[in-house]
């Protein structure tokens, strides 16, 4: 099997966490993406296959690669999206069950001789359509899909809840905020003995003066 370090941009880089473990190595295997996964490493985030990308205000569907840099990384957590394409995947469900409804309907006539008439099948088909155009939108307003979302300078990529359990989303959240302090200038109390070096330098200067 390939190596997972054939994905990262330094050798030197360090594996942290991964998301989809399962789809990672079947892609080093078959070199063939058929779902997602993400590998963070000590200085990037790979993500590879099919994702949400924020463009606009609204995602979009988007497959194909995608390289951040740690540093570049603003927060990440979870929330709450709707994505179009659903809807419009709904509705079209609602049409083509009115029309199979129709054809069922006529069916049942010919077989079991029973009399329906095509204003009696139009008149139940529509009140079908009509029901599914509503109840459609509704659901879709109603149930919107969980992401997982890592915001960066210049947008953000999100992985529906759902593909993972939300233990790996954690554990990931959790290495991704490691990775990012430690590119942080210094931290708190490096601060602080820094100030306290640089004011008890003079002192020193002078003592050995002395």
């Amino acid at each position: 099997m390939a190596e997972i370090n054939s994905l990262f941009m330094d050798a030197a880089e360090k594996e942290a966490a991964i998301l989809g473990h399962g789809f990672l190595y079947k892609f080093l295997d078959e070199g063939r993406m058929r779902s997602n996964f993400c590998v963070l490493t000590d200085k990037r985030v790979y993500v590879r296959g099919l994702y949400l990308h924020n463009t606009y205000r609204a995602y979009r569907l988007k497959k194909g690669e995608s390289t951040l840099d740690v540093r570049d990384i603003i927060s990440s957590g979870f929330s709450t999206t709707r994505l179009g394409i659903v809807l419009a995947l709904e509705l079209l469900f609602v049409v083509l069950l009115s029309i199979a409804t129709a054809f069922f309907l006529h069916f049942v006539e010919i077989v079991d001789h029973l009399y329906f008439g095509w204003d009696s099948i139009i008149w139940a088909c529509s009140i079908l359509l009509a029901v599914g155009l509503v109840a459609a939108p509704i659901y879709f307003f109603s149930t919107p899909f969980k992401i997982f979302v890592i915001e960066y300078a210049g947008g953000k990529i999100a992985f529906l809840a759902f593909d993972y359990l939300e233990d790996d989303f954690r554990t990931f959240q959790r290495e991704l905020y490691r990775a990012r302090d430690a590119f942080a200038p210094c931290a708190p109390r490096q601060i602080e003995a820094a100030e306290q070096a640089e004011s008890q330098g003079p002192e020193d200067d002078k003592i050995q003066k002395l």
